[in-house]
């Protein structure tokens, strides 16, 4: 099993602001909050994850496992083949996301008009 990256802490006397700010400039990153929830319902192989987001390329989602995993969000485990298998699994960090992206769409569903309205296709 993969060494876990250890977690950051916001530094002692840190305004709590800065930290929301923190958290949310990187669950905004495009499809990071997806992956979150992809990983949170047990899609653990990059071909599961992508079929759970089809609308994100593989190179978006790729950046954004390899964020998860950089932030000690996610671990990546490789198992040598043939043929060679990579799965990502949360750490206890990563899932305890799950009660923020629960809470982030139950706000977007009680106040529909702060949503940034969808473009057109076409």
């Amino acid at each position: 099993m993969p060494d876990a990256v250890p977690e950051a802490e916001p530094e002692p006397g840190t305004p709590e602001c800065t930290v929301v700010e923190s958290v949310l400039a990187f669950l905004g990153r495009a499809w990071a909050g997806a992956v979150v929830e992809a990983l949170l319902h047990g899609n653990e192989r990059f071909g599961d994850i992508a079929k759970a987001i089809p609308e994100a390329t593989d190179g978006v989602l790729s950046a954004r496992l390899k964020d998860l995993c950089a932030r000690g969000l996610a671990l990546r485990d490789v198992t040598p083949g043939p043929p060679v298998s990579v799965r990502y699994t949360l750490t206890a960090a990563g899932r305890d996301l799950g009660p923020v992206l629960d809470a982030l769409t139950a706000y977007g569903a009680t106040h529909p008009e702060v949503l940034i309205p969808k473009r057109p296709r076409g």
